[in-house]
């Protein structure tokens, strides 16, 4: 549910990616709820972003689109939370288990996250083609 009851949507980073592609996640999703969810976005999808953009220093492309994440992530810095939580597992496994202690809903586009998720009995968002459509596997 997240922190006062309210719900809660864990972002994990290939999300943060589409931004790139003009996707706005969070504006997407408050199209769908009725109210605002809390966002969270965990230490290590932070860690990720930092990681793409050292690793990948000649690729023009994720160098922008690491750089746009970040961009939004400070527009948008009053709307998310950072979480800090298993944060000594993988980044994927550290989302399921800070999402399934929290009761928080996963925003993820990796098809194999996603089925891990549904297994923990975690409830998922995920976006459509070109991060236009927000599809949810949640009642929304």
């Amino acid at each position: 549910m997240g922190s006062g009851g309210s719900i809660g949507v864990l972002i994990d980073t290939n999300i943060l990616l589409y931004v790139y592609d003009k996707a706005d996640p969070f504006n997407a999703i408050l199209d769908k709820f009725e109210y605002k969810p809390r966002f969270y976005i965990h230490k290590l999808v932070l860690n990720e972003l930092d990681m793409l953009q050292s690793k990948y220093k000649k690729s023009t492309k994720i160098q922008s689109k690491v750089n746009v994440a970040k961009e939004y992530l400070e527009v948008f810095r009053g709307w998310w939370e950072l979480i800090d939580l298993y944060s000594d597992l993988p980044t994927d496994d550290a989302l399921i288990a800070t999402s399934k202690t929290m009761g928080l809903i996963l925003f993820t586009n990796d098809e194999e996250l996603r089925h891990r998720a549904l297994k923990e009995n975690i409830e998922i968002i995920f976006m459509g083609r070109g991060g236009k459509i927000i599809k949810s596997f949640h009642t929304i």
